[in-house]
This record gives C-alpha cells, structure tokens and sequence, in this order.
C-alpha cells in the first residue's frame, strides 16, 4: 500500500476534486473542564474502505512519514481521514505513546472537556495499492 497526505489548504474546488481527505490537529492549550456529562458517541465509521484498510494504514503511517512535509507527530496529536465522496465513511487517529492508533469512540483517548485542538494543516489523500 502506497498513502501520501499532501498538504493543501482545502477550500471547496479542492475538496471536490480528491476521493480523500485528511485532517491533522495538536492540542494547544488547556481549559477547565465542565461537571456536566459527556456522552461518547463513535468517532470512526463502521465500515467502507478506510476500515477496510485501517490495518494497512496504521501500520504505514507508524513507519514512516506519509506526509508531503517533514512532521514529527507529538503526543495528542490527531488525524482525522474521510471520504469526501460518503460523509458517513472516515478513520480517526491520534498519537499516544509514540504510535498511531484509532480512536474509535470520541474523546476515549483525548482529554476533550479540558484540550484545546488546532489544526495543524490539511490536505488530500493518495491511497493507492501497491504495483507489483
């Protein structure tokens, strides 16, 4: 499997023209968390080709840079990949003790009542199989 995230401001005309696209955030800040309850919902779809290939994704994005830019992924640090084509079809990944893994239920793994999240950069997605 071959996965480049190139980065690129996404603005409508780019979103329509690429199957996938990718979101990376960082936290960048702290605030006091609310005593109200926070129901978790799931963050990662059920099915469709990113689940399909989640595995093969994971395992590529935790050895090597997939990005068209230097990066160095930092504790919290989150990735969201989705079909612009199937709203209801994304993968989301954040970075916790050194490794990508899913996030299957939002907030499970992020501190969201308390972390402040920005987005670091966007873009598009190439996942295409290998050519042997």
């Amino acid at each position: 499997m071959k996965i480049l995230l190139e980065e690129k401001i996404l603005a409508t005309h780019s979103k329509k023209n690429s199957r996938y696209y990718w979101v990376l955030e960082t936290v960048t800040g702290k605030v006091l968390a609310s005593e109200e309850p926070i129901e978790y919902l799931p963050s990662s779809s059920e099915n469709g080709y990113l689940q399909d290939i989640k595995e093969e994704i994971l395992d590529k994005i935790n050895a090597e840079n997939v990005f068209s830019f230097p990066f160095t992924p930092k504790e919290g640090d989150y990735l969201s990949l989705k079909n612009n084509l199937r709203k209801s079809e994304y993968l989301n990944l954040i970075f916790i003790n050194n490794k990508w893994i899913e996030e299957i239920y939002t907030c499970s793994y992020r501190e969201c009542e308390t972390d402040i999240y920005t987005t670091i950069k966007t873009g598009v997605a190439f996942l295409s199989e290998n050519i042997v």
